[in-house]
């Protein structure tokens, strides 16, 4: 889950839409992307994994607020970006290997066991699939996978704050650094907002759903953020 205070309440956003949104994002990028179909599957589902868990939110006992993706429990949460990263890559190789580069990027310089084993885990994987790819595949996974990160970022962008708020996530708030140049969220509304400098070839209207608890862990309301992104 990304999860989000607001007031006495917190807003809950799964990882899979998150995903989703991500992919939507680069479907729309002016620049082409090759090989397409299978680099936006990827993207669209590099979070998959986390389906079961968002199911049902994980509350820290110790804080009585819930856990996020940020602070999860390491194990539980690694065993699912395994299960989600074996999930693509039974749909397609290529979209797989993206997605297990993309994760194991996150343990490169953490010296957990757990983690290092998942990582080599990860990078064994990517091994046995590197052989399998075209040469187109093989020439733009860099380009590709930078792109994966980047529209993680854009779509984490907009899910840590409210429609309409400038980003203030420490990770976001000085903007998204993208093949040297750096990229801001500028809200015109709170419905409308422009990516800075632009890199989409449309306008476009995206759709993030989202969930509300209490915190008497209670599920108190559903709803979908709807905004649409200028050129």
């Amino acid at each position: 889950m990304i999860v989000r205070k607001k007031g006495n309440y917190y807003v809950f956003i799964k990882q899979h839409d998150h995903g989703l949104l991500s992919g939507e994002l680069a479907a729309q990028m002016a620049k082409p992307i090759r090989p397409l179909a299978k680099t936006l599957y990827a993207i669209s589902h590099h979070d998959w994994g986390w389906e079961s868990l968002d199911q049902s939110p994980l509350w820290n006992e110790e804080t009585n607020e819930p856990y996020s993706f940020e602070d999860y429990p390491m194990l539980p949460k690694l065993e699912a970006y395994t299960d989600g990263i074996t999930k693509v890559v039974a749909h397609d190789p290529y979209a797989g290997f993206l997605c297990s580069k993309h994760y194991a990027s996150f343990f490169t310089n953490i010296d957990d066991p757990v983690a290092r084993k998942f990582r080599e885990q990860e990078y064994s994987r990517q091994n046995k699939l590197r052989p399998l790819f075209t040469e187109e595949e093989e020439e733009n996974i860099s380009a590709n996978f930078r792109l994966l990160r980047f529209c993680d970022d854009l779509s984490l962008a907009l899910c840590f704050n409210e429609p309409g708020e400038k980003p203030n996530h420490p990770w976001f708030k000085d903007g998204i650094l993208y093949q040297g140049e750096r990229y801001q969220w500028v809200w015109e509304g709170r419905d409308r907002l422009r990516l800075v400098p632009n890199l989409f070839k449309q306008s476009f209207t995206v759709e993030i759903p989202y969930q509300v608890f209490d915190g008497y862990r209670r599920l108190v309301g559903r709803d979908v953020y709807r905004f649409t992104v200028m050129v």
